[in-house]
């Protein structure tokens, strides 16, 4: 008698405040991947909260509230994506933003591919390399299908191996030491493949100045020395780039042929130029 492998669980954690322009669009994708999702809500308001009870039950298994204290809080949300791991039963975990779509590197295979092949070759992690997207001057992609028309960016690595996003979750490894990025614990093993990370930074340019300009950070995520790049926002360093020789455009949006040659260290509100 053929026995049938099992099924590996796997779970995104999701932390959000009224992220109902990506949400839109990252549930549906993470559903057809037989991925779940645990949703930690930052007091999102009611468009949040009714895309949630839509996706009640596939693929949102849980909602976990945290109270927002008038600034970004990435302290309070790693203890709560802690809190509720350690409640999850799922094989593997994702460390998974609002604003990303995660992805194996061969085209025609996806994200629970990825997780299955590590699994089967005995890794407990995964890495991925950060592609950001930026849309062009004049061009706002919110209410649209970003994934498909967004296709111009940049590759960010400013330094090697730093986002470890999905891990098993019987590992007992943590990324809070990071700020989410770096998992660290005594049988850490990250498969040797670099998988894609798709960061749609911003939808537009209006979008980036709501998302960024009044943003504050909480005191104790600042003494950790997290969100050094992500302080000192203006109207001017926001503006969206007309083009340079970092940023590359996709020839179609389900491509995997990123160019990894010409990596940046920095954002794009912090080049000093930016055509």
């Amino acid at each position: 008698m053929t026995t049938m492998p099992k099924t590996i669980s796997i779970c995104a954690i999701i932390a959000a405040r009224s992220e109902t322009a990506y949400l839109q669009r990252l549930l549906p994708l993470l559903a057809q991947q037989r991925i779940d999702v645990a949703i930690i809500d930052n007091e999102s308001d009611a468009d949040s909260r009714a895309l949630y009870s839509r996706h009640s039950g596939n693929p949102v298994v849980a909602v976990k509230n945290v109270p927002y204290r008038g600034h970004c809080s990435l302290t309070d949300l790693l203890e709560a994506e802690q809190e509720l791991g350690a409640s999850l039963t799922h094989d593997w975990i994702l460390h998974h933003d609002a604003d990303e779509i995660m992805e194996h590197s061969q085209p025609g295979l996806t994200l629970r591919d990825a997780i299955e092949e590590a699994d089967a070759q005995g890794y407990n992690a995964l890495n991925f390399d950060e592609f950001v997207f930026l849309p062009e001057p004049g061009q706002d992609y919110s209410g649209r299908d970003y994934y498909a028309e967004s296709l111009r960016y940049y590759f960010f690595e400013p330094s090697k191996h730093r986002l470890n996003r999905a891990w098993k979750r019987a590992a007992n490894l943590s990324n809070f030491q990071s700020g989410g990025h770096r998992l660290q614990g005594q049988d850490l093993s990250v498969a040797p493949t670099n998988h894609i990370l798709r960061h749609y930074i911003t939808l537009g340019q209006e979008h980036a100045w709501r998302k960024y300009l009044d943003r504050s950070f909480d005191p104790r995520d600042l003494k950790h020395g997290w969100h050094s790049n992500r302080q000192g926002f203006t109207y001017e360093n926001l503006r969206l780039p007309p083009g340079n020789k970092t940023l590359f455009q996709l020839g179609r949006s389900d491509s995997r042929a990123f160019r990894k040659d010409t990596p940046v260290t920095k954002h794009f509100w912090e080049w000093e130029i930016k055509s």
